[in-house]
């Protein structure tokens, strides 16, 4: 016998039905594989896309929270249309305890004293509102009941807020500070604060739910009736808001009472791709006229 032939006959190799079967088991492997790697991208780029969402949300409820508890007693008010919600209120620069104020009978006078007290950066001999203060946009308020009587005109005799020209605190080691309004023929306050609270406040600050975005303004100054279309120094705070739903309003102001004090019930509705998130918070307003 050959031994040729005998080699031959033992080479062993694939057929082609083999060769099918690899290629087929080879594509089903490839498209699971392919599948569990699609889904779990999706997966990660689900949730960073709630993730994001969800911080940007925290983001904006913690920045009105800092803000509204810094507000000016009864200085918080909204309004609304059928696309639009504002919350308006105006913020504390610095807050004292006066000493001595024109209330009727006594005559109306441009000074008042205060004990001294610092800024809400912690400036007090800093405070930056000098003596001889020319561009001071600072104003005084003293028990405030309302927003109508915070945004009333405040260059007129009477009322419950004046403008400030400048804090006398060149003694360094005084205890009481002069503060110079801005009126030269004298001001009357018309009632005295039960604590002899003395606010220093700025411009009023909104914060405004419009289409679908939540922005912050910085109002260039007071104005009796609340704007809701403002169109300068726009801050974006948060995207993704729902539609506004008049029924379900983002901002309810609940009056302080003689058991409570005030607060703010805020109720932002966020949504992106499917994704629905509502966001309820409380907040209280501490500080008393």
């Amino acid at each position: 016998m050959d031994s040729s032939n005998n080699k031959t006959n033992n080479i062993k190799g694939f057929t082609l039905i083999e060769l099918v079967v690899v290629i087929v088991l080879l594509g089903i492997m490839s498209v699971g594989i392919t599948s569990f790697i699609n889904l779990s991208t999706q997966i990660y780029v689900n949730v960073a896309d709630r993730d994001e969402l969800i911080a940007s949300a925290r983001f904006a409820v913690e920045r009105l929270n800092r803000e509204l508890r810094n507000a000016l007693p009864n200085s918080v008010r909204v309004t609304n249309d059928a696309t639009n919600q504002c919350i308006e209120f105006v913020p504390i620069k610095a807050s004292t305890v006066y000493t001595d104020i024109p209330v009727s009978p006594e005559p109306e006078t441009d000074t008042i004293t205060v004990i001294e007290f610092q800024d809400e950066n912690g400036n007090g001999d800093n405070y930056d509102c000098p003596v001889n203060e020319t561009n001071c946009s600072d104003k005084v308020a003293v028990y405030p009941l309302n927003a109508g009587e915070i945004n009333a005109i405040q260059y007129d005799l009477t009322g419950k807020v004046f403008g400030l020209k400048s804090v006398d605190h060149a003694n360094p080691s005084a205890s009481e500070w002069t503060l110079t309004l801005d009126r030269t023929l004298g001001v009357q306050f018309d009632s005295d604060s039960p604590t002899k609270r003395l606010y220093i406040i700025n411009n009023p600050v909104s914060f405004c739910v419009t289409g679908n975005t939540l922005v912050r303004y910085d109002i260039n100054g007071f104005s009796v009736t609340q704007s809701i279309k403002q169109k300068s120094n726009a801050i974006l705070m948060a995207d993704n808001l729902a539609d506004l739903n008049v029924a379900d309003l983002p901002f309810v102001i609940n009056p302080a009472t003689l058991q409570r004090n005030a607060n703010v019930q805020v109720k932002l509705h966020f949504q992106r791709e499917g994704e629905d998130f509502v966001f309820n918070n409380d907040i209280h307003l501490v500080n008393v006229p």
